[in-house]
């Protein structure tokens, strides 16, 4: 496969899936879908997946009732890949921008995300608390997570551009899809379509640009704030995850005591995709309690 051969333009969209809108940083490609007077629910995805990571939510919140926007971030999917710096203001502009252009910011959001996703829910609904009605965490980023050699060198000025150059190419990126499973028997079938996006110019950018500018490890504060706000706080772990180590649900769990956990039995970090069948049902129950 050949990677970042072609440009996402007006005639490139034509041609994919799903809706555009144009927001200041640029395109976002979106899905949205549901009754018009069910509760919305906005679906974040994580580092790198792009909104396909949530085809067995999307589906099954839809029959249950509810309106439903998934989208891609910008640098993944079918959304721009701007030039600029890709940090926790650009994702958290996105998608206020996002809710406000589709007319969706007269009502309270419940926001589900995960991963870097859960990080960015969590960002902006302590920036945004009366646009938030509850918030479901899948494997979330803000927490120390062990020794880490590789984050710890990218702290580095001008070292860090080498490694990730030298570390973060197109195919170790789609090996790495790889570790976020637990003895999954479609993991391929994913590889493949996750290696879509990495046709358009500019991914590989976006990814490093977010690995050196994105809070990954603090944003304990964040989560503390968020749990002195009322609201309603849902919190889903994979129990194999080698991502981001299970153990890390004890800090968020430590930093919003009120939290609702769930643990995911032989799952690894994306247990929203693996194991569909044990969270749609806990996830929709916490929406409409």
């Amino acid at each position: 496969m050949e990677y970042e051969t072609e440009r996402l333009n007006d005639m490139t969209r034509k041609t994919l899936s799903g809706d555009f809108i144009q927001l200041s940083d640029g395109f976002t490609h979106y899905e949205f879908d549901g009754p018009r007077d069910g509760d919305l629910i906005v679906l974040v995805h994580g580092f790198s997946t792009p909104l396909f990571i949530w085809d067995p939510t999307y589906e099954h919140l839809v029959n249950e009732g509810f309106k439903v926007l998934r989208y891609d971030l910008y640098g993944r999917g079918y959304s721009d890949r701007p030039g600029t710096t890709y940090n926790m203001d650009l994702f958290i502009r996105q998608l206020f921008e996002l809710v406000k252009k589709l007319k969706l910011v007269d009502e309270k959001i419940n926001l589900v995300g995960l991963s870097m996703g859960g990080g960015i829910c969590v960002v902006f609904a302590d920036k945004y608390p009366e646009l938030v009605k509850k918030v479901s965490l899948i494997d979330p980023i803000g927490f120390p997570m062990g020794r880490n050699i590789l984050l710890s060198i990218l702290k580095i000025p001008i070292i860090n551009n080498l490694m990730l150059k030298l570390y973060l190419g197109h195919k170790r990126i789609i090996e790495t899809q790889k570790e976020d499973f637990y003895q999954y028997g479609k993991v391929e079938e994913y590889v493949k379509k996750y290696a879509e996006q990495l046709k358009y110019e500019g991914f590989l950018r976006a990814i490093r640009s977010t690995v050196l500018n994105t809070p990954f490890t603090n944003l304990k504060e964040t989560y503390e704030r968020l749990g002195n706000q009322n609201i309603p706080m849902q919190l889903f772990w994979g129990e194999k995850d080698q991502t981001i180590p299970y153990t890390t649900s004890q800090k968020v769990c430590e930093a919003v005591p009120s939290i609702e956990f769930h643990t995911i039995k032989e799952s690894g970090h994306i247990p929203n995709y693996t194991h569909s069948d044990e969270v749609n049902p806990l996830l929709v129950k916490f929406l409409k309690d």
